[in-house]
């Protein structure tokens, strides 16, 4: 048995009259409840008996855009033994399940669960809906904007979502339809990171999908894309060139202000990055960049990223010579991160310290190596990349400083 503690308020409890367990994998569960206060727990109630059907139960499944938002779902979902699929009782409330394995293949994903002892598991394995959670009625397709770290990532249009009545252009993350319960969670959990952030060198998120398959992201759309190719976009015989010239120094400038701010906003709020780069800066319709959502272009740009050991991936290039050293990651080593994006977009997003392996990177920046002055680059914008590029992290000044 694997057993998951849920934690409800009384306040959600009212305004969602219930709780919805969503992303639960197929197989037999079974729940009970009980309340609990300031005075001490109440009396569990008898357990309730569930199914949850696997997809090849699933009729009706259409083409992806029919799939992904809302039509010719089929009759996929619960089989009721006597469970109404919400689970309530009207004081603060504790929910308490476990999953029957029977038949079942055990739960592989790593994902921590209570111990049985009514402790509440460290990382959640059920998402909770919330104030940011969407119809997907509400959600149309456009067409298709790439791979992101979980799935595809599409152009959409969400009704009322800003404005009652008003459609908005929004980007629309998924989760690859072959994903393990963590990762489903992990998805979910990542947007649920910048429901904290409200800046405008920040992309937004607009609002959640978790309730049927797949799970949806609604982000603010960055017409212009991921900054690395933007800029790559601007060499003189890049194919897909806009008719726009090279930047200009106060070009640049503008930029590396736009992503110091929004940097100095996440460090306020105590948020490391951890994987500042400029492909993971956004682009949008009026060349306002902004810090992007953390993680969607990972697998655009798996060639930036290095397996160090049984490790997982990391973007060696950018990171500082503590984060190689020790795994220390923090705001001084965003800052280092920083300067390497300056280096981008003075090179218009060259790799950087290009004809180097990734083992000879590491070994480079470990002995105090940093990358070369980028030809014809600015006074002004190298001497902002030797500041980031301090050895001692507390030499390096902060993103307000850089501002």
């Amino acid at each position: 048995e694997v057993t998951t503690v849920v934690c409800v308020s009384r306040h959600r409890y009212s305004k969602y009259g219930g709780v919805h367990l969503a992303l639960l994998q197929p197989g037999n569960y079974s729940a009970k409840v009980r309340a609990t206060s300031l005075a001490g727990n109440g009396s569990w109630t008898g357990l309730v008996k569930f199914y949850i059907l696997g997809p090849g139960t699933c009729r009706g499944q259409g083409d992806i855009s029919r799939d992904l938002f809302g039509q010719g779902q089929g009759s996929c979902g619960v089989r009721e033994l006597g469970f109404t699929g919400e689970l309530g009782c009207a004081a603060g409330m504790g929910v308490w399940g476990w999953r029957w394995h029977g038949d079942e293949d055990r739960d592989p994903d790593g994902v921590s669960h209570s111990d049985g002892d009514g402790a509440i598991p460290a990382h959640p394995t059920v998402y909770m809906p919330d104030e940011w959670e969407v119809s997907r009625e509400k959600i149309t397709v456009i067409r298709e904007l790439g791979q992101g770290s979980f799935g595809m990532v599409y152009e959409g249009v969400a009704l009322g979502l800003v404005t009652e009545g008003e459609e908005t252009k929004v980007a629309l993350k998924t989760v690859n339809e072959l994903a393990t319960m963590r990762e489903r969670i992990e998805f979910l959990n990542e947007a649920s990171v910048m429901k904290a952030f409200k800046c405008h060198h920040v992309v937004r998120l607009l609002g959640v999908v978790s309730q049927g398959q797949p799970a949806l992201v609604i982000m603010e759309l960055m017409t212009r894309g991921d900054l690395k190719s933007y800029l790559r976009s601007l060499r003189p015989e890049a194919e897909n060139n806009p008719g726009l010239p090279p930047p200009s120094l106060k070009d640049m400038i503008q930029m590396a202000g736009e992503i110091a701010d929004g940097m100095a906003y996440l460090s306020a709020n105590k948020f490391v990055h951890r994987d500042l780069a400029a492909r993971n800066c956004m682009v949008s319709e009026d060349f306002t960049v902004k810090i992007g959502d953390f993680g969607m272009t990972r697998d655009i740009y798996e060639t930036d990223y290095y397996r160090k050991g049984g490790k997982g991936l990391l973007p060696v290039r950018w990171m500082s010579p503590e984060a190689l050293k020790d795994g220390i990651f923090n705001t001084q080593s965003d800052v280092w991160s920083f300067g390497v994006v300056l280096w981008e977009i003075a090179t218009l997003a060259e790799q950087p310290y290009q004809g180097m392996s990734n083992e000879q990177v590491l070994r480079f920046v470990m002995d105090n190596g940093v990358l070369e002055r980028p030809e014809n680059c600015p006074d002004e914008l190298h001497e902002l990349m030797c500041l980031c590029w301090q050895q001692n992290p507390r030499q390096r000044p902060s993103f307000v400083q850089l501002l």
